[in-house]
């Protein structure tokens, strides 16, 4: 009989160990910290007096290399977060 009662948990107590339980779960789901290189900015290099077709493409470079850089971010972003609800199933 003792065996059968002991068993018997109260919902409080069935919810808490619950609770507990999905708590250390997401704890473990933490990101980790962008790459420095995400968080880079970059300027043309334009200088005052160039001429425009110089300068033009001096911003186009910067524009190419920013936009490389997002799509970079994004697709790291994109695999650690798969990889994160992975675990989660």
């Amino acid at each position: 009989m003792a065996l059968f009662l002991g068993a018997c948990a109260t919902d409080k107590e069935r919810a808490e160990r619950a609770g507990a339980a999905l708590g250390t779960f997401e704890a473990q789901k933490v990101r980790p910290n962008l790459p420095d290189d995400c968080r880079k900015q970059e300027r043309s290099g334009v200088r005052m007096g160039e001429p425009l077709d110089t300068a033009l493409i001096r911003t186009d470079r910067a524009l190419g290399r920013a936009n490389a850089r997002v799509k970079r971010c994004a697709d790291w972003h994109d695999q650690v977060g798969a990889g994160i609800d992975e675990g989660a199933k």
